[in-house]
């Protein structure tokens, strides 16, 4: 007999979504309970590349087998956080699946804001996060191959500039390699930041470092050699 327990799962680019489906779907079976599986992609479904729908096939093909709705939705103008906490107030969710990665410095830059903006929005929704890959490997399937940029203090910002575009280095306060997420036609992505053997990463938003405290609290960041 069905109870009043419903799960939504929500999946993202890349080969753990599957992984994703599953858990949910067990879950589904064991507390006989609808199962639903929520995609927030950054553009309209038509405009998927040929590995997006092959995923998205195998997504749907996986939603069958455990009897689940596949919902698309694009976040082109909202937070992925909204999309889902709203999906899941409209159908009455009980159980929330997202996945994680398994660490912890890649949880608090990619996925840690978006687990709190949740945990804001979602009331008494379970959340379950679901460890899914080591970082290197989910680097591959969501971001372009690194390149070396300059970081430049810009008023009470702190931009992103491409090595190659002519800019003054001596101007520069740090130097790193920019990861730019795919699909997106602005530089939003990651900023890796190396010194004294300590690895940070940066969100980048439109060329912008998102956390600007990150240089505010420390003394100017050693610049790169130039011998």
């Amino acid at each position: 007999m069905l109870n009043n327990e419903r799960i939504l799962v929500c999946v993202y680019y890349g080969p753990n979504g599957e992984r994703l489906i599953r858990r949910g779907g067990e879950l589904a079976r064991l507390l006989q309970c609808p199962l639903f599986v929520l995609s927030v992609i950054p553009k309209r479904e038509n405009e998927l590349d040929q590995a997006q729908e092959r995923y998205m096939a195998e997504w749907q093909t996986k939603c069958d087998e455990y009897g689940a709705t596949f919902i698309v939705k694009t976040n082109e103008d909202r937070k992925a956080s909204e999309i889902i906490a709203e999906t899941a107030k409209n159908l009455h969710i009980t159980q929330l699946i997202i996945g994680q990665s398994g660490q912890t410095r890649w949880q608090e830059i990619t996925r840690g804001s978006i687990v709190n903006e949740l945990l804001n929005q979602i009331g008494e929704t379970d959340l379950h996060i679901v460890a899914v890959q080591r970082m290197d490997e989910q680097m591959d399937d969501t971001h372009e191959r690194g390149i070396r940029v300059m970081v430049f203090k810009d008023g009470p910002h702190f931009l992103i500039d491409n090595k190659k575009s002519g800019s003054d280095s001596s101007n520069s306060i740090a130097e790193g390699l920019f990861f730019k997420e795919l699909n997106t036609d602005f530089d939003t992505g990651l900023l890796k930041l190396k010194k004294d053997h300590e690895v940070h990463y940066l969100k980048i938003s439109h060329g912008k470092v998102v956390d600007s405290s990150f240089f505010l609290n420390r003394e100017i960041y050693e610049k790169p050699s130039n011998h």
